[in-house]
């Protein structure tokens, strides 16, 4: 039965949702974004009324307050007006007026001054007062704070809200200026007190439209309120979440227009856009939803067809055919390349069963082969070697020895090749077992050493052997260690015209495992040979195999017995450089069975 696979994390489904959220979250973006920019532009237009109502009425304020300090100016400017208050003089049979009547006259109804006007000495004692006969006249008043600091200061002085006092019993300011001798001395001081709950002044504020929440006053340094309109806005204002508001200050007074009006009327408007924008985009994604869900079901479900059957077939079941219904799309086409894809597969199947048939029958034939030859060629090979050696015990003459060593070694030669060749097929019976024991590495280089001497004769070569003095035994098969060492030994000095061979053993106990390197001077590999030289019968260049001899076995017998001691063979090399072939073994090989075999 085929085991089914888990579906991908990312399937079909779930890309369809991720891109319906991806949908919602745009959405949501895109809303903020428009009512953000919605509320500034409601936020900028309703702050630039409120300004403009703030700026009017600071300037109509600016106007009411500017007339009362001309007339105040101008009359202590008048001529006559130190000589009056010097003099005191009542009497009218000179023919002079009286500065006092003409004062009445110039303030006579005053727009402004609707709290009365004074004058004072240089004492500070009211002389004259607009209405005449005051209960004030004839007090001193140079205690008062405005009054006091116009004696000190010589200019004109403007206070702020005042309350209830003896000048008058109702909220009021007050504007006063000195009147000043030719030399600039302080004779008197002639003041105006604006009556803040007067019809004139009331007015200004009032004309402004209260609708939709909205206010407007006027606050005195103190931040105290002197006039407005829609007090009961005002009054409210502390209790409301959010107001808006702007402000002018003034320039004639220390007063300041505000006008402001609640930040939910104001933006009433954009709330509703925001609720009409919010409602149609919920509307269009629900009208995505009821169109889009069957058409994703029915291709989510074709494609859950499609896999299922890629599935089957990758489990090795071809006798299913892959089929995706009625459809007429692209998923159609596919399912039927899938289908023509499975019946070629199976006919290919069938074709590489048969084969691999063959090759079985091939193979069983070439053992057969390959073991008779063993038989046939062992037996008189041997015997050769043992003939050659009675005949070397009889034969005298140099001539006829030479001969016999000549025949006894190319006979040698002959059994290696033929036991390389058992040992890669596999009929070897050598390499169906390992012989597993003790292996002191320096006993091995010992045993390789008399080949080097024997394999670097007449050349121009030095061969060192780099061993740790203290290294681990290791657990291996030593036929197999020496012969993987005395291969790679031999391939290095048959390459090695001259200079250097350097067998090297490197200690990674500590990684549970041992290094052997191979290094030498010769004439390196090219590197588009390097990925084929462990390959059975290669011959790395025509050339060098005429020069050097070989068949390309002893590479790919050094892979597989590598490969059998549980190792790893790599190679670096660089043609006219050199070569070095690195080996690394487990230390102990029993464990590095049993971790395979897990």
């Amino acid at each position: 039965m085929i085991a089914r696979r888990r579906i991908p994390r990312w399937s079909i489904r779930t890309k369809t949702l991720v891109l319906v959220a991806a949908y919602v979250v745009a959405l949501c973006a895109v809303y903020g974004a428009f009512t953000v920019s919605l509320v500034r532009r409601e936020v900028a237009r309703t702050q630039g009324r409120l300004q403009q109502t703030a700026d009017l009425v600071a300037a109509e304020l600016d106007s009411y307050v500017e007339s009362g300090r001309q007339r105040l100016a101008t009359v202590s400017r008048l001529p006559g007006m130190t000589y009056g208050l010097r003099t005191m003089l009542e009497a009218s049979d000179d023919g002079r007026i009286p500065p006092w009547t003409t004062l009445h006259y110039l303030f006579f109804k005053s727009p402004v001054f609707t709290g009365g006007a004074f004058l004072l000495d240089r004492t500070g004692k009211v002389l004259w007062t607009e209405p005449p006969g005051r209960p004030w006249l004839g007090d001193r008043l140079a205690a008062d704070p405005t009054l006091a600091e116009v004696y000190a200061s010589k200019r004109e002085v403007m206070s702020g809200a005042l309350g209830a006092d003896h000048l008058l019993d109702r909220s009021h300011a007050m504007i006063a200026v000195p009147v000043t001798s030719p030399t600039g001395a302080v004779e008197g001081v002639l003041g105006g007190i604006i009556d803040l709950t007067a019809p004139e002044l009331v007015t200004i504020p009032s004309a402004v439209s209260t609708s939709e929440g909205r206010f407007i006053e006027v606050v005195d340094q103190h931040d105290a309120a002197i006039v407005g309109s829609n007090r009961a806005a005002r009054t409210n204002a502390d209790s409301v979440e959010e107001w808006m508001r702007a402000t002018a200050p003034l320039t004639q007074a220390p007063w300041r227009a505000v006008a402001g009006q609640p930040r939910s009327i104001a933006l009433a408007e954009v709330r509703q856009s925001q609720r009409m924008l919010l409602g149609l985009g919920l509307g269009v994604l629900v009208l995505a939803m009821v169109i889009g869900v069957p058409i994703v079901n029915g291709f989510v479900h074709a494609i859950r067809r499609l896999t299922d059957a890629a599935e089957v077939m990758s489990g090795g079941d071809l006798s299913h055919a892959v089929d995706v219904g009625t459809r007429g799309d692209e998923l159609a086409t596919l399912a039927r390349a899938f289908e023509q894809m499975r019946v070629e597969l199976d006919r290919s199947r069938a074709a590489l069963v048969q084969r691999l048939d063959e090759r079985e029958e091939l193979i069983r034939l070439k053992e057969v082969f390959l073991a008779g030859i063993s038989h046939e060629l062992r037996t008189p090979l041997n015997a050769i070697i043992g003939y050659t050696d009675m005949l070397s015990d009889e034969v005298v003459g140099a001539d006829a020895r030479e001969y016999l060593t000549t025949v006894r070694a190319q006979s040698e030669h002959l059994l290696r090749l033929l036991s390389d060749l058992l040992t890669l097929s596999g009929l070897n019976t050598g390499t169906l077992g390992l012989e597993i024991s003790p292996v002191r590495v320096p006993t091995i280089l010992a045993r390789l050493k008399p080949l080097a001497d024997e394999l670097r004769a007449a050349k121009d070569v030095v061969v060192h052997f780099d061993c740790p003095s203290v290294l681990p035994t290791m657990e291996t098969d030593p036929l197999r260690l020496e012969q993987v060492l005395a291969n790679l030994l031999s391939n290095a000095l048959k390459f090695t015209e001259r200079g250097q061979v350097v067998l090297r053993v490197l200690d990674r106990s500590a990684e549970g495992r041992i290094a052997f390197e191979v290094t030498d001077t010769g004439i390196g590999i090219a590197s588009h040979e390097l990925t084929h030289i462990f390959d059975e019968f290669r011959q790395v260049d025509g050339s060098l195999t005429r020069v050097y001899g070989g068949v390309g076995l002893g590479l790919s017998l050094v892979k597989k017995l590598v490969a059998l001691l549980h190792g790893t063979v790599t190679v670096e090399s660089q043609p006219r450089v050199g070569s070095t072939f690195s080996v690394e073994l487990p230390l102990r090989l029993h464990d590095a069975g049993t971790a395979a075999a897990a």
